[in-house]
């Protein structure tokens, strides 16, 4: 036990130091990047804040990259340190080395996701918002307000009724509300116009209602009625769609959104990349560093902490990669969200363990 503690004080204090570089290094250059943006009043201000906030979401996003690093200095260390050979003296295999790191990285990992879940998001969004209407004005500012929207367009899971919802009624319902209900042809078969839609008990209540139906010879029925009840399938919460980018969104509310956004046949599959991609992160780390670790323990190794940087590096790359490819794959459909976000950790681990086997 003092040892596993020893070997993780050791990788939890290179992994904090990783994250400290990493995490520098990447707003260094984004600020390089960006600086011809930032003036007119206050800009000074508004740098510090929105550099504040993104410094939470760079955390989280470089963060399996800074594990793998961590690791890699961590391991080095004790081969230079020739402590590594001491550990082989005494009959002490690579994993009683490797299992405290991986401890380490499912510790950090953890951390790093309760620290998205509950800062993160937020902070991507006011880093979005800063950005957006504070120095990039104009198109920028204008998407960032629209994408702010409550949502106003629905469409039933069979495709036969179409919402037009304006404006939310405090308590629950909306003021003014188009529903249109197409055939299997999508030919308007009937429209619903009326100033207010609230829930009533299981269905909904409807104030000043004008009900087109529209017939087969051409003709049109209208019938008008100060208060109409009807019972549409869809349940007062399915229209509750939060605005943002699902990475602006807590674990919770992501969760609920898939569901909510499935009964209304919307598109949900980057919801649930997302969703599933905040579970791999919490375990990326740990093949990652297990990777690290085997690089850095092999045999005839030349080097120490220079080679840590330059393994460390290629790997991060390589992992870049293929989570970017894995998912460019979920989100054009060719690959399930689940496939997506969990073969870079799998590719990982099979490569993390491949290379420990072959240390000796």
């Amino acid at each position: 036990m003092i040892l596993f503690r020893y070997v993780a004080l050791r990788a939890l204090l290179s992994t904090l130091a990783a994250q400290a570089g990493v995490l520098a290094i990447y707003l260094a250059i984004d600020f390089v990047d960006n600086a011809n943006s930032f003036s007119g009043p206050g800009w000074v201000q508004g740098v510090i804040e929105l550099y504040a906030n993104k410094s939470a979401v760079v955390a989280y996003q470089t963060a399996p990259a800074a594990m793998l690093l961590g690791a890699s200095l961590a391991a080095s260390s004790f081969c230079q340190s020739r402590e590594w050979i001491a550990f082989r003296s005494v009959g002490l295999g690579p994993w009683r080395l490797a299992a405290p790191v991986l401890a380490v990285a499912l510790l950090v990992g953890g951390a790093m996701a309760a620290l998205n879940d509950v800062v993160g998001v937020r902070a991507a969004e006011r880093a979005e918002e800063i950005h957006g209407t504070r120095f990039q004005r104009g198109a920028a500012g204008r998407r960032w307000n629209a994408a702010r929207q409550p949502k106003r367009w629905f469409r039933s899971p069979d495709g036969r009724r179409i919402y037009h919802l304006r404006g939310q009624r405090p308590g629950g319902g909306f003021e003014g509300t188009t529903i249109l209900e197409v055939d299997a042809a999508f030919h308007l078969v009937r429209r619903i116009d009326a100033t207010s839609m609230r829930p009533d008990g299981g269905g909904w209540l409807l104030a000043d209602v004008e009900d087109r139906t529209f017939l087969a010879d051409g003709g049109v029925r209208l019938e008008r009625a100060p208060e109409r009840r009807y019972s549409f399938e869809e349940p007062p919460e399915a229209f509750a769609l939060a605005p943002g980018r699902p990475a602006q969104l807590s674990y919770r509310v992501l969760a609920r959104q898939i569901e909510v956004r499935r009964q209304l046949g919307q598109r949900f599959a980057d919801f649930e990349l997302e969703l599933q991609g905040r579970g791999a992160a919490l375990f990326m780390g740990i093949p990652a560093s297990l990777l690290a670790v085997a690089l850095a323990l092999r045999p005839n190794r030349k080097g120490h902490v220079a080679a840590s940087l330059v393994e460390a590096v290629g790997c991060s790359l390589a992992l870049w990669a293929i989570q970017g490819t894995s998912l460019a794959l979920g989100l054009s459909g060719r690959a399930t969200p689940v496939v997506s976000a969990w073969a870079p950790v799998l590719l990982f681990a099979l490569a993390g363990l491949v290379a420990l086997r072959r240390v000796r």
